[in-house]
């Protein structure tokens, strides 16, 4: 319902992953603001501005149970309603906002694509795996975290 109706809907999958000994990761979004797109808020006048349509959502689901030892996703919500909080992470910790993406193997987790997360540390001897599955309006190409290029061998999904 997020996205609007089934037709006209793609996905894209993938398995990102954290090393041990892996450090934190910058505050960042994977998916930007489209160009023209308004933020949630109000105008000087008092007309209320709503969100712009999500375009795409992430679906984590972690393959080995996440913890303050192998780490977790550390997100902000509300980051998705506007595009000036990029580059300000460290308000939503200061603030005590943030949301740490602690579950259990098999757990999932939803969040806009728009929405500022990181990769906490990696303090085990094991790697952190989760599988990322991106419903995305078929318009939108994923090419700038992930690459053009299937890892799947005569693949043709990918433009």
């Amino acid at each position: 319902e997020v996205l609007g109706s089934v037709e006209g809907l793609d996905f894209d999958l993938s398995v990102v992953y954290s090393r041990p000994g892996a450090e934190y990761q910058g505050w960042h979004a994977d998916g930007q603001h489209i160009s023209g797109a308004m933020d949630a808020g109000w105008s000087r006048n008092g007309w209320k501005f709503d969100l712009a349509s999500a375009y795409a959502v992430c679906l984590f689901i972690p393959l080995i149970d996440l913890n303050e030892e192998v780490g977790y996703t550390q997100f902000w919500p509300g980051t998705h309603r506007y595009r000036g909080l990029v580059g300000f992470g460290k308000v939503g910790e200061i603030a005590g906002s943030t949301y740490n993406g602690i579950c259990n193997a098999g757990d999932a987790i939803w969040y806009d694509y728009r929405c500022l997360h990181r990769g906490m540390p990696n303090f085990s001897t094991v790697l952190r795996p989760v599988v990322q599955i991106i419903f995305k309006k078929s318009w939108y190409m994923e090419k700038r975290n992930y690459g053009t290029e299937s890892v799947v061998p005569g693949n043709s999904g990918f433009a």
